[in-house]
Parts: C-alpha cells; structure tokens; sequence
C-alpha cells in the first residue's frame, strides 16, 4: 500500500547547548527545581488545561512526573532524576540542580575542549568520593544505632525539607519519632541466614490531627461491619485459623467473566450460586476457620451464616492489603469458589484487638510468629498535606534502612556542599600544576573545570535560601550560615546543620563572592550533635549521577529527531 504523505526528513540540531531555545529551557528547569529546595522552597502546583486534580508540591518525583519535557536533553535528565529517587528515595532535587548548574556554567564558558572539562569534571568527583568515603571526613557523622537520635534527626531532616507537609516543630518531632519506629518495626530480631526486611503498611487519614498518627504493630483494616468487643473474647486465645478469597463472592452471575452458560430448564441460577457459597461456608466452619476475608463482596447471606457460627467476616479488603495480609497470616489466596479451600490455602494469626484512631475504629491483625510487620496511622488535615506526608514518610523509611548498609549520614542544610566545595578548591590549588599534567589539560582548563565544579556545588547550597538574604559560610569550619536579622535574639545561633555554634571571632563571609582558599578545620571538643542530616548513600549516588549525566549531556553534538 503506497503512503498518503510523503515520508519527511529527520530534523537535526547541531551542537544543541549552543541553541537559545534550548538555553532557555534549561535555565527555566533549573529555576522550577532550584526554588523547590528545602524547607522554604516554594511550592508547585500542577494541574492540566480540562480541569482535574491540582497537584501541589515540592518533591522532585512528583514534580518531574508531571512535567512534559519536549527536548530530549531535559528528558535525559529527568529520567536519571527519578531513577535514582526510585533507588535512593532522596537528594532528586540536589542531583538536578546540580547536574543542570555544571551544564548551564560549563555552556557559559564557551569552551571548545569539552572532552578536557569532562575529563576534569570526573577526576574531581574521584576526588570528592575518597574524601567522602575516607576516616578523615568532617562531613559525615556515624550512625548510633545504640540510640535512635541520628535516626530521628534524618527522618524529621526530610520532613523539614517538604514544606508541602506543613508541619510544625512539634509535628515534625512526632512525625519522625514514628518513622524511626516503623522502621525499627521492620527490622527483624533473633534471625539467622539470609535476612529480609519486615514491612511497615501506611494508613491515611484526612480530617484528622497530626498528632492523632501512630504506628502499631501487626496490620490494621477497617472494623467489618456489626463486629463488636464481646465477639472478639467469645473467640478465646489464639492462635486462630484464617482463610482469604480473592474473587467476589457476591453471587452475581455477572462475575463469571465472558463466559457461554448452559441453564437447564427449571433451574433458577441465582439460587444454585448462593447454595455453592453456602457450601463454601459449612466447608470453612467445619475447618474451624475464625476469620474469614475477601477482596472483593461477599454475599449478605453468606456473611450472615459466618456470623451465626462465630466467624469474624471482613470483605472489600482490596488489592493493596492482599499481598499485606498474606505476608502477615501465611494464608494463600484462594481465587476459586467451585472446589472445597486445601489445607495449604489457610493461614493464622495471634489475636484480634480494636484501636481507635482520632474518630476512626480499625481492627489490628496480630502475627502469630515474630515475624517484622507494623502499620502506620498517618493523620492530616487535608488531603493535599496528607498525600505529600505519606509519601515522604515511606521514602523516609527507606532512607533510614539504607543505613545498615553505610551506617553513615551527612551534614544538612547545606553545610556538606560547602565544606566538599571549600574542600575540592584547596586541593585543586595546591595540586593543579601536577593534576593538570596527568590529565594531559592545561592549568587554565583545570583551574576553569574546577571552579565551575565548585561554584555549582555552592549554587545547591545558595538555591536553599528564597527570601532575599545571602548565605553565608565561615571562613574556619566552612559551614552555611543565614545573616541574624534579631539582633536582640539571646538564643545562640547556629549554623545551617546545627553543628556549630556562632561566636564573636568567627569570620564570615558571603557565599557568592571570592574569598580565599582554606582547608576546612574540624570540629573538636563539643558534645553539639547535628540536627539537619542527609543521606549518604543518596547523597554520595546524586552526586556521581550528576556528574556523568552532565559530562553525557555536554558531549552530545546532535540532536536527530524522526518527524514522521
């Protein structure tokens, strides 16, 4: 069959950073990432030209999800932003404005040898992860497992920097006690061979107080219907049998799929259903099965005659507890009513108890062996506030499990991207003459690299701040620092992690202007423990990403897009 229109050429762009039009998308992404940072980035809202749900938020997953990128530079980018928060669960947003400010400074420069920066640009990340990774960084602190401080400090650290959470001090102290909790939960104890983490299951609530969340043990579901306290101590002491459906058992015949049925005369087919469902129910009580539960609807009959022999019914479970509540009992879901349930399907649990959270009455699963398994009640009070908490609670959690594999965390508030800057410029400086030569570059190309290299770590750091003041670093420990505006303020001031406490003969000066090269001093002689952390394991990826994305990004020449 001959074509309606005729095919049309490829359309290629030459040396795409040198295009205005792509400049400027550049630079507008670099703005939407670099106001959304930290704990006063200002928030995003998100909704399509036909109306719908407005989305509002801060969080670069969510952000760059819904952002249509036309140029594939910027998709490039996008795509490696949430690849690593799928892995990492945190730094999205420091990896991009990262990778984005080393693109923009290095197009600015005009350089032709791009090939001499890139080579530049990954010595220097060398450089900047055996530093990180060494005994001598003062910019990583240990995590005490034997004390649940530091984990608390990360967690409430990523609830600060999502103002779309809106929580106060207090709120965020409870909030970042629960997580740390959840995760402890999840942790299993006394186990020997191959370890697997446990699961912590989230509930949300709207309309509720924040100070209504709580974390409980075992698996929480929605109280079934006409169930009350007296039902429960009539069943006694567990452990108690439990057997779980996965298709409807609402005896519709409507449910069978797209099936031929073949109804003899005389035979009412409504009736026979509701007779093999009964069926079903005399073969589960003859089991002694105590709790009976369904994904989908059961049939009022069918829960009436479980009810008369003393079997707990909770039907509409859903598909998202399923796996939950077979991961906790041990049962396997049964997806067929016309065969009697085997042995191997039914499941157990400990015990049965009601809880009540703020207006709410759940009823909690317990797991009959020890085996790691928690809820988490998150309240709020709307639904906006609440979709942003408990997707920053679950990738909390994650951030606090990646510290059993590096039991580290890095100084917040912009304080390990100064000090790693301040670090990077000493080095170079004292090194360049030897460095420059193994490179095979020369002393002007590195100098250049290494200072667009350094200024765009700083550009992270600076991009924290949104009302107008500078940002300030000292000239001793190399921390962040924000101007005090109260001069009658008697409460010691700090810097951006809280590590260092202000006094009269530490020099200060502005980030974004030249001062001289110094080797960063360490903290000795305090008990002051920081109270903004990061990850280091997301924080350490971000960066590496960042690098080699960048390097990838400037090393491209054309752009071929197929029109047709």
């Amino acid at each position: 069959m001959s074509r309606i229109c005729k095919k049309k050429p490829a359309v290629c762009t030459d040396e795409p950073l040198s295009n205005s039009t792509i400049c400027q998308k550049i630079a507008l992404l670099i703005d939407i990432l670099s106001t959304s940072y930290g704990p006063t980035g200002r928030l995003k809202q998100i909704h399509n030209n036909v109306g719908g749900h407005v989305l509002t938020t801060s969080t670069s997953t969510v952000l760059l999800k819904r952002l249509e990128l036309s140029e594939p530079i910027l998709k490039l980018i996008s795509t490696s932003i949430q690849h690593h928060t799928t892995r990492y669960s945190d730094c999205g947003l420091f990896m991009g404005i990262f990778t984005l400010r080393l693109v923009e400074s290095t197009q600015k420069l005009g350089l032709r040898n791009v090939a001499a920066l890139s080579k530049v640009y990954m010595h220097l990340l060398e450089e900047c992860n055996l530093y990180l990774k060494g005994d001598s960084c003062i910019c990583k602190v240990r995590v005490d497992f034997t004390s649940c401080d530091s984990l608390v400090a990360l967690a409430t650290s990523m609830l600060t920097s999502k103002p779309a959470c809106m929580l106060n001090s207090r709120e965020k102290q409870h909030i970042g006690s629960l997580i740390t909790q959840a995760f402890l939960y999840s942790i299993p104890c006394n186990s020997t061979g191959v370890t697997c983490f446990g699961r912590t299951v989230t509930i949300a609530i709207e309309s509720q107080s924040v100070s209504d969340a709580a974390v409980f043990p075992g698996l929480l579901v929605d109280v079934p219907e006409m169930l009350q306290p007296a039902d429960l101590k009539r069943l006694g002491s567990g452990p108690f049998k439990v057997v779980l459906f996965s298709t409807s058992l609402a005896g519709d015949i409507s449910e069978v799929g797209d099936l031929a049925l073949e109804v003899y005369g005389g035979v009412d087919p409504d009736f026979e259903v509701l007779q093999q469902l009964l069926r079903l129910g005399r073969h589960v009580v003859k089991n002694k099965a105590s709790l009976f539960a369904c994904q989908k609807v059961i049939h009022p009959v069918l829960q009436q005659y479980f009810r008369e022999h003393g079997v707990i019914v909770i039907e509409r479970l859903g598909l998202g507890l399923m796996e939950p509540f077979e991961q906790i009992t041990g049962a396997q879901a049964v997806a067929s009513l016309c065969s009697p349930v085997p042995p191997e399907a039914y499941g157990l649990i400990k015990g049965f108890s009601f809880q009540s959270c703020g207006s709410r009455e759940l009823l909690q699963l317990l797991p009959c062996k020890d085996f790691p398994f928690s809820t988490m009640v998150l309240c709020h009070r709307n639904e906006t506030m609440l979709e942003e908490l408990k997707m920053t609670c679950q990738r909390a959690e994650h951030v606090l499990r990646l510290t059993l594999r590096e039991p580290y965390a890095l100084l917040g508030g912009g304080c390990t991207e100064t000090l790693l800057a301040t670090h990077i410029t000493h080095m170079t400086q004292s090194m360049v003459a030897k460095t420059a030569t193994s490179l095979g570059v020369s002393h002007s190309e590195f100098l250049m690299a290494a200072e667009v290299f350094c200024s765009s770590l700083r550009a992270v750091t600076l991009s924290l701040e949104h009302d107008g003041q500078d940002c300030l670093i000292d000239l001793t420990y190399a921390h962040r620092w924000v101007p005090d505006m109260d001069l009658h303020n008697s409460v010691k001031r700090a810097c951006g992690c809280g590590l260092v406490e202000d006094r009269s003969n530490l020099e200060k000066t502005p980030l974004n202007t030249a001062y001289h090269t110094f080797c960063p001093v360490s903290l000795e002689n305090t008990d002051n423990q920081p109270k903004i952390l990061d990850s280091f394991s997301a924080k350490l990826s971000a960066l590496n990403v960042a690098v080699e994305i960048a390097n990838l990004v400037l090393d491209v020449k054309y752009i071929i897009r197929d029109v047709n």
